[in-house]
């Protein structure tokens, strides 16, 4: 190794702060994904699955970060094809990466739509759920083509906020939750119960939501390039720390708002209609605080479509390419020779798939898409990491007892 590598805990929070980067973004901060996992369940549940979701994913973090520092991997691709027993088996985790890319993007556009149509105070469902995905793509279409780098440049500045805004809803949710009784008798409507935990449901969905989350696996890899063994230990341990608490605090604050959202919904209250679709945004419009609703709304819906660009070029930097064939000179040899027309054409499958998948609502997105491929992932991630992983560490550790890799 030529390159210095560190195990300092600063370095180590700075790798923390990438998963959590890519945790708390549109989705989390709405509120659809905390309360279809945990906050339905109750406050006890919501307070503590959190950590047990977060924890699970920091050993998987952490043995996957340890084998791909172990061989000297600054990539996905070489990490898992390692990690397999055969190198092909690689493809199983580009399905999974696929999947959740394309359902996030989905998932942002229907969150986008849907933030803006309840701002509008519009009804988000039927013919108005297409109008405003539609209107969401066009957007999207023209910060593709227009404002990338500009969205690029934003993305941190929106995710520190994001975080922020987040941290003050929580507080002002938790503040004003002893006036629950009161808004609900306001509308006329009774407190909805929790979700029964029968058949092990908080425990399913604790599985689900960590294996679906190692989508932040390959920019940690790529993140602790430079770091120790011990150094990507503490990374881990200190994302637990900031996701698990994160996650705690605003399940718990959603699961004291549930059961009037969820009434409100079942009530088909007027202007409460998907109560629980963007459940952070709602409980806001019931507390009445305007300026902090304003200020969400206008954060979550460019979060949410600085998501969609994101990602979106992340497919066309990685898609573009294979529609052309070159040889080892780099010569053009078959395919479609025009970078820019390789691009459209894989920026129009990729926003035509996202937008008709996004016409599944952001709830069941969240719920089954990002479920189902959360089932997925614990098959080929989260047990992999344990069967595989584990072992070759252990041979890799000792043939490299004394090397500064180890920290």
């Amino acid at each position: 190794m030529n390159k210095k590598l560190t195990s300092s805990l600063a370095v180590a929070f700075t790798v923390a702060s990438v998963w959590f980067g890519t945790h708390v973004g549109g989705g989390f901060a709405s509120g659809n994904q905390v309360i279809g996992y945990f906050a339905q369940f109750g406050s006890l549940g919501s307070l503590l699955f959190p950590l047990i979701s977060m924890g699970l994913l920091a050993i998987v973090m952490a043995i996957i970060l340890k084998f791909a520092r172990l061989n000297g991997f600054d990539n996905y691709k070489d990490t898992f094809a390692a990690l397999y027993p055969n190198p092909k088996m690689e493809f199983l985790f580009e399905i999974f990466y696929i999947v959740i890319i394309l359902a996030a993007v989905a998932a942002a556009v229907a969150g986008a739509g849907e933030v803006l149509a309840n701002f509008l105070g519009v009804p988000y469902v039927g013919a108005m759920k297409v109008i405003f995905n539609l209107l969401i793509v066009a957007l999207l279409v023209i910060l593709s083509i227009f404002g990338v780098k500009l969205v690029a440049a934003a993305s941190t500045v929106l995710s520190v906020a994001i975080m922020i805004i987040t941290g003050v809803i929580v507080i002002f949710g938790l503040a004003y939750a002893g006036k629950i009784d009161g808004i609900a008798a306001q509308y006329g409507v009774d407190l909805a119960a929790y979700t029964p935990q029968t058949g092990f449901s908080i425990f399913r969905a604790t599985l689900v939501y960590c294996a679906f989350q190692c989508v932040s696996i390959p920019p940690m890899i790529a993140a602790s390039n430079e770091m120790t063994v011990k150094g990507t230990n503490r990374a881990a341990c200190l994302g637990w720390l900031m996701n698990g608490i994160a996650l705690s605090l605003s399940a718990f604050t959603l699961s004291k708002w549930y059961p009037l959202l969820a009434a409100l919904k079942a009530g088909e209250v007027e202007g409460f209609l998907n109560a629980t679709g963007i459940p952070n945004q709602t409980m806001l419009t019931l507390i009445g605080v305007k300026w902090l609703l304003v200020i969400f709304s206008v954060l979550l819906f460019c979060a949410f479509v600085s998501t969609c660009v994101t990602l979106i070029y992340t497919m066309v930097q990685r898609f573009a390419p294979k529609l052309a064939k070159v040889n080892s000179e780099g010569e053009f040899i078959a395919g479609i020779q025009n970078e820019t027309l390789r691009r459209v054409i894989v920026a129009i499958i990729a926003i035509a798939a996202c937008f008709s998948i996004s016409l599944l609502g952001l709830t069941t997105i969240t719920t089954k898409v990002y479920g189902y491929d959360g089932y997925y992932a614990l098959l080929v991630i989260v047990l992999p990491a344990f069967i595989w992983g584990i072992p070759k560490n252990r041979k890799l550790q000792a043939a490299l007892k004394d090397k500064d890799i180890l920290g």
